[in-house]
């Protein structure tokens, strides 16, 4: 099967993001769970197992909120889905908001570089350890440019789906459509 470019960088994104929202979690608990062992059996502080787990988890959310664009479980307000009166009026809300959603996070997103850019040239440091805050402030721009890249996606296919008249259907869901396809023709 031929890939598009696009394919090529979302499946691969997708991989990545998989793969460290998976460590950062097993590390994150396995820390904690170090921290209190350590602190409530053995009566010893552990230097600076706040801090690193407090940093880990500040890039499970950004990557976390990427991931959570491409499968649609953002928050959402459905109240319009009650008060419009047919599919095609929804749709064309759903565009809607999905425009106001790109632009926020691409502000969001220009916040957040401008302050990644303040971090390298001032380098900032952790209260505890010392570690350079900009590997922190990098998280947020990744996690938010993830969220842009889904975004952008999300509001190009629902115009799609919209000028072809079609009930939308979602990249994760597209995406899960095809390997099931995949594997009953691998059977």
């Amino acid at each position: 099967m031929t890939r598009f470019p696009l394919q090529k960088i979302h499946v691969c994104l997708l991989s990545f993001q998989r793969v460290l929202i998976g460590i950062s979690t097993f590390t994150i608990s396995v820390l904690i769970f170090i921290q209190v062992f350590i602190r409530y059996f053995l009566d010893i502080p552990l230097y600076g197992v706040e801090e690193i787990a407090a940093y880990l988890a500040v890039w499970l959310y950004f990557i976390g909120s990427g991931y959570g664009i491409y499968k649609g479980n953002h928050i959402s307000a459905s109240v319009m889905d009650l008060l419009l009166p047919n599919q095609r009026s929804k749709d064309i809300f759903q565009a809607f908001v999905s425009v106001l959603t790109l632009i926020l996070i691409c502000w969001i997103f220009l916040l957040c570089f401008d302050y990644f850019q303040w971090s390298m040239k001032r380098v900032p440091k952790s209260p505890e350890l010392r570690l350079p805050l900009f590997y922190v402030h990098f998280a947020m721009v990744f996690g938010l440019g993830m969220m842009t890249f889904y975004s952008v996606i999300e509001t190009v296919r629902r115009f799609i789906y919209i000028s072809k008249r079609e009930d939308y259907v979602s990249l994760a869901t597209s995406d899960d459509n095809k390997n099931s396809l995949n594997s009953s023709k691998s059977l």
